[in-house]
C-alpha cells in the first residue's frame, strides 16, 4: 500500500524509496536460503552421511540468516521508506533460523 504525503495543501503521489538497509536484508536472506538448500542436498544425497562441507554450509546459512536479521531491523528502523524488500529478507531468516533452530535441538535432543 502506498502513503500519500501531504505538502502543505497538497498531495504528493511520489513513492518512497526502499530502505538502505533492506537490499542487504534480501541479498544474506537469499544467501542463507542458497546455503540451507546446498547443505540439505548435500546431507540427502549422501544419505545422511555429510562431511564438514555440509556443517560448513549450514553454519554459513545460519550466519547469513542473523544477518538477514540484524540488516531487517536496521532497515525498519529508517523513517518514510519502503520496506517490501526488508520484510522478504527478514522473512526468510525468521523461516531459516526456526529451521535451524529445530535441527540442531533435534540434534542434540534426539
Amino acid at each position: 500500500m502506498q502513503r500519500l504525503k501531504h505538502v502543505g495543501d497538497k498531495v504528493s503521489y511520489l513513492r518512497n524509496p526502499f530502505a538502505k538497509h533492506s537490499y542487504a536484508c534480501l541479498g544474506f536472506g537469499l544467501l542463507s536460503l542458497g546455503l540451507a538448500a546446498m547443505s540439505i542436498y548435500l546431507s540427502v544425497s549422501q544419505a545422511g552421511n555429510g562431511g564438514m562441507n555440509t556443517g560448513a554450509y549450514g553454519f554459513s546459512s545460519l550466519a547469513a540468516s542473523l544477518v538477514s536479521l540484524w540488516y531487517g531491523l536496521l532497515s525498519f528502523r529508517e523513517k518514510e521508506k519502503n520496506y517490501i524488500l526488508a520484510r522478504i529478507g527478514t522473512g526468510f531468516g525468521m523461516v531459516l533460523l526456526i529451521v535451524w533452530a529445530v535441527i540442531i535441538i533435534t540434534g542434540i535432543f534426539g
